[in-house]
């Protein structure tokens, strides 16, 4: 269904409300009394004039333009499988799947087309919790998720997560012989956030720290502190960087192997309320997690992780944030707002957003309460890359940085001051080089680059502003490198559902008409 713009609604509640009011205004300036009868019959026929306006407005449930799929990955008609009003289909490696509806509806479409995936998601990331016992890890998950995110996540993104686990549930979905329930999906959608608690412990004083205790001994076997881990590269450029003056994005995902066989889903929803979005996802996912959006306001998003901030118990999942900002969100103001409402700290992020109504973008960094914001409409550059932001787990601005310090002095770096990594250089690099002439080509150029797609990567998406406007990109599932990653003995032996992954071939992902 296509729906009237709000500049045309506004349009009809105005002829009417005046057509009440029994007055008109000349071309003029001086009003006119007229017959209320007359003016009804005045507002009936603006009513007809304006309604075939309603048919050209800019569409919340389609694109004014298809994409173009190339033809060698194009689905079958016998690979295309249907429930209700959702679908999938496999391509070049990516499982795309529309829903669309009110929550629970498009949730129970999403959870019945990935019933499958969704229980071997789950099986991995108990085994990823404890390779040892499995079940109980993914119970020791399900309490924290429960104590923790359940009650911290909007009304209707648990409805839809509801749909999903009953949905695969129907479906023949089931983890240790028991159904897939909600508290399943909310583990699922809230893992990232699981994974950063620890870190996010180390940055939060005991009240301790200033006492000084007659210890005779010394420690002997200090409990592991959690390993600093490469995840993402990103950029989005403009005006004076790119080829055309309009926006380039780009984003590569890094994240262990186990991760591999589940980040390939490419989620087109249409939701009752809110903006049609696309989204790099999971089985069962609300948000995209990977973090690589674009919605039909013109809203480009996406994230790099920097080091954790402390956590805020009293904040909102960062999942429901997300999403949220994705679905509502209609400029750069609205995402920032939306992301930082009520933010809990948990997966802190060098946030990159684009709006192709403005031809604005901007660089977010969000620590929990530190924060961080360059637009590009404020001249606001950093390092001078004018046109140029991106992201690659190293934190620039010094607030953001010092918030993320842990709190025991032997794990506190000799200086907290941004200092350029091997990745940042390649950008800055790839900046000097492409500066005024970035285009679809320099993007891949980047993002297969061996130091920006490190090993850890697991696949690289980029776009243009003429793609975006059809909600679609570019896209390669697997290694962008072209290397397979193959598992290790122990990864075989531990997560029995990990598989090589292996480079498949670009690809335009679209939402689908």
């Amino acid at each position: 269904m296509v729906l009237p713009s709000q500049s045309h609604r506004f349009a009809i509640s105005n002829a009417r409300r005046v057509c009440d009011a029994g007055t008109v205004r000349t071309p003029f300036g001086s009003r006119l009394n007229v017959g209320a009868s007359f003016m009804r019959r005045i507002a009936l026929l603006l009513s007809l004039f304006l309604s075939p306006l309603l048919f050209i407005s800019p569409s919340v449930s389609a694109p004014p333009i298809a994409a173009e799929i190339p033809d060698a990955h194009k689905p079958a008609a016998k690979d295309i499988v249907r429930y209700s009003d959702g679908y999938r289909y496999p391509q070049a490696g990516w499982v795309v799947l529309h829903i669309e509806g009110e929550p629970y509806a498009r949730g129970y479409q999403h959870g019945r087309l990935l019933a499958k995936e969704i229980a071997a998601y789950i099986r991995m990331l108990a085994t990823e919790r404890s390779a040892k016992a499995p079940a109980d890890g993914w119970r020791s998950a399900r309490q924290l998720a429960n104590a923790l995110f359940m009650r911290k996540i909007d009304r209707e993104v648990l409805e839809e997560m509801k749909g999903i686990a009953e949905g695969a549930t129907d479906a023949g979905a089931t983890y240790e012989k028991r159904d897939i329930d909600l508290l399943d999906i909310v583990v699922l959608n809230t893992w990232m956030e699981i994974t950063c608690l620890d870190s996010a412990l180390d940055t939060m004083p005991t009240g301790l720290e200033d006492k000084v205790f007659p210890r005779p001994g010394v420690p002997r076997a200090p409990a592991p502190r959690p390993k600093k881990v490469d995840h993402c590269s990103a950029f989005i450029a403009t005006g004076p960087a790119t080829a055309d003056g309009k926006i380039v994005f780009g984003h590569i995902t890094m994240a262990g192997l186990t991760a591999g066989p589940f980040v390939n889903v490419w989620i087109d929803i249409v939701p009752k309320k809110g903006r049609r979005f696309v989204m790099q996802a999971f089985p069962g996912g609300v948000w995209s997690s990977q973090d690589y959006y674009i919605n039909d306001a013109g809203i480009l998003l996406c994230e790099t992780t920097i080091n954790q901030t402390p956590f805020d118990a009293t904040g909102m999942s960062l999942a429901s944030r997300t999403r949220k900002a994705i679905q509502y969100g209609e400029s750069i103001d609205a995402v920032v707002k939306m992301l930082s409402e009520k933010n809990n700290g948990l997966y802190s992020n060098e946030w990159l957003i684009g709006d192709l109504n403005t031809n604005e973008i901007a660089m977010f960094e969000l620590g929990t309460k530190a924060t961080k914001l360059w637009r590009s409409s404020k001249n606001e550059w950093f390092e001078s890359t004018k046109g140029f932001y991106w992201g690659n787990n190293n934190a620039k601005d010094p607030a953001v940085r010092v918030e993320a310090l842990p709190v025991d002095s032997a794990d506190k770096p000799d200086k907290i001051e941004w200092e350029a990594d091997e990745r940042d250089k390649a950008w800055l690099a790839f900046y000097k080089k492409y500066a005024g002439k970035i285009d679809a080509a320099a993007a891949k150029k980047a993002l297969t680059d061996e130091t920006l797609a490190q090993d850890t990567s697991l696949d690289a998406k980029y776009t243009t502003a003429d793609l975006a406007k059809k909600l679609a990109t570019h896209a390669m599932y697997g290694p962008p490198t072209g290397k397979a990653w193959k598992p290790t003995d122990e990864q075989k032996r531990d997560h029995p559902e990990i598989v090589i992954l292996e480079p498949h071939p670009w690809t335009v992902l679209t939402a689908p008409r």
